[in-house]
């Protein structure tokens, strides 16, 4: 009776072992998806902000051609900037905070993704 006390007492013992190995692989993993995404994403958001850069800048200067302004083309870019804000504003819920949620979810939850398109 005792030994089979001390069997159980093991056994619960290497399951606790087990299962909080098991969570630390699951957030080791889960951190390192979170830290390659970041990484990725901020490498992407670097190069679009000088493509974007030197794209407005070449916008700048062609509308400085047509308007024989060098300001004027550069207030054109800058209202085509605001007009973008204005809807960006307007729709953020729709472009941004849906999506990012939806992301993290899938980043923390893969396999309730996965059950979702089985579905």
């Amino acid at each position: 009776m005792l030994e089979d006390l001390n069997n159980i007492k093991n056994d619960i013992k290497d399951y606790i072992e087990v299962r909080l190995d098991l969570i630390k692989l699951h957030t080791a993993e889960n951190i390192s998806r979170i830290v390659s995404n970041a990484a990725s994403y901020a490498i992407i958001g670097y190069l679009l902000f000088f493509i974007l850069l030197f794209i407005s800048l070449a916008g700048g200067y062609y509308f400085a051609s047509l308007l024989q302004s060098n300001e004027l083309g550069f207030l054109c870019i800058a209202g085509i900037y605001l007009l973008l804000m204005i809807i960006f504003l307007i729709y953020r819920k729709q472009l941004i905070e849906r999506p990012v949620i939806k992301a993290i979810v899938k980043l923390f939850f893969p396999k309730a993704d996965k059950d979702e398109n089985q579905a």
